[in-house]
């Protein structure tokens, strides 16, 4: 598959706090309109809000773009997201709540993607050429039901 067969289907959108609903409402139409089920469409926003959130947080110095693509895979709603900002693989950061502490002595950060893995069906991460350019690609799946 070629790198422009690759981004067939994505949707760039500034990666700014002030265009997150929109995003979201993008992601939440296409999701519904796909059929997934209303329990499934709850996890599908609590991903969505983690990834998107770090990703207009944390991707860049500068003005950037996310671009989003989402599709319908065998039984699963497929979300992938990419960027070029800074490389950074979200999975080295899945840290399980530590059951013996006390929440105002745990160490924050990581709690987000744990809870997408234990969420969705399948969650990856690559750094590959998108784009033109090099980027973060996360892909996220999750059961239709």
């Amino acid at each position: 598959m070629t790198n422009e067969e690759r981004t067939v289907g994505w949707k760039r959108y500034d990666a700014e706090m002030k265009f997150y609903e929109n995003i979201r409402d993008d992601v939440m139409d296409g999701a519904e309109k796909a059929g997934i089920s209303p329990k499934q469409l709850l996890k599908l926003e609590l991903g969505l809000e983690e990834i998107l959130v770090n990703i207009i947080s944390y991707a860049y110095d500068y003005p950037g773009y996310v671009w989003v693509k989402t599709s319908v895979e065998n039984d699963c709603f497929r979300l992938e997201f990419a960027d070029h900002g800074r490389p950074f693989d979200p999975l080295e950061k899945d840290r399980r709540p530590a059951k013996d502490l006390r929440l105002e002595d745990r160490e924050p950060g990581g709690f987000g993607i744990f809870l997408v893995k234990k969420n969705f069906t399948s969650v990856s991460y690559k750094y590959e050429e998108l784009f033109g350019k090099m980027a973060n690609h996360l892909i996220l799946l999750l059961a239709m039901k």
